[in-house]
């Protein structure tokens, strides 16, 4: 199972994380393995690494990091990826499952608070190293009336929240619609489509593009901007 993929500074590879569970490698746990090498991966510990695959990681100041089940939104995992390790670092008093993403340069966390399911809590890594958290932003939706609007609300897994250009945004799904809101609460757009949902994924502007493709008949460039990430 693919836990993350990271470059490794110090040899310029690319390297994935895996979670292994197999009787001839001799260890269940997390392994890694540099893309491009005949080489078998790399036993490194952590027997329990199945939990990661819970939670998409991010990548942020040269470390991979995660939410864990059993932490409740208080402890992540972080895997140092120039030594290769793991160690563990304090998070926000957040519910399961919250959503890590960058922001300003900092680590941040989001989540919807569990007693009014109507808001939106943003916390920020004040202080990384010394692993303090502030909370940001409280966004507050009117959840009875979009529900009524656009269709039922299911909290938890079905919003992230994005930052782009200074700016940030959440994208939550109710029903057949996506919609987009500004830090403020304020729905910006609306998108109808069944089976959409927020993707966790970001385009980084810095791919390159596949020569294959201007090649095919009929290849066009879409220019439109994507909303979030």
């Amino acid at each position: 199972m693919l836990l993350g993929m990271y470059p490794h500074s110090p040899t310029g590879e690319y390297r994935l994380l895996l979670y292994l569970s197999d009787a001839n490698l001799g260890h269940d746990g997390s392994y890694v393995f540099s893309l491009g090498s005949d080489q078998p991966p790399r036993y490194k510990g952590y027997p329990n690494a199945f939990e990661l695959m819970f939670t998409r990681p991010i990548l942020f100041r040269g470390n991979l990091h995660w939410q864990i089940l059993e932490s409740a939104g208080n402890m992540l995992k972080v895997f140092d990826t120039t030594a290769e390790s793991f160690r563990q670092m304090r998070a926000p008093p957040l519910p399961y499952p919250a959503h890590l993403f960058e922001m300003d340069g900092m680590l941040s966390m989001s989540s919807f608070d569990e007693a009014t399911n109507t808001t939106i809590d943003i916390w920020m890594s004040q202080d990384y190293d010394n692993e303090l958290w502030a909370l940001k932003y409280l966004v507050k939706l009117p959840v009875a009336d979009l529900t009524v609007q656009f269709g039922k609300f299911v909290e938890y897994w079905n919003f992230m929240v994005t930052s782009r250009d200074g700016g940030v945004s959440m994208l939550v799904k109710f029903g057949e619609w996506l919609l987009q809101f500004d830090i403020n609460g304020k729905l910006i757009a609306s998108f109808h489509f069944r089976g959409l949902v927020p993707a966790e994924h970001c385009l980084k502007q810095t791919l390159v593009q596949h020569t294959f493709f201007p090649m095919l008949q009929g290849y066009v460039v879409n220019n439109s901007s994507f909303i979030g990430c």
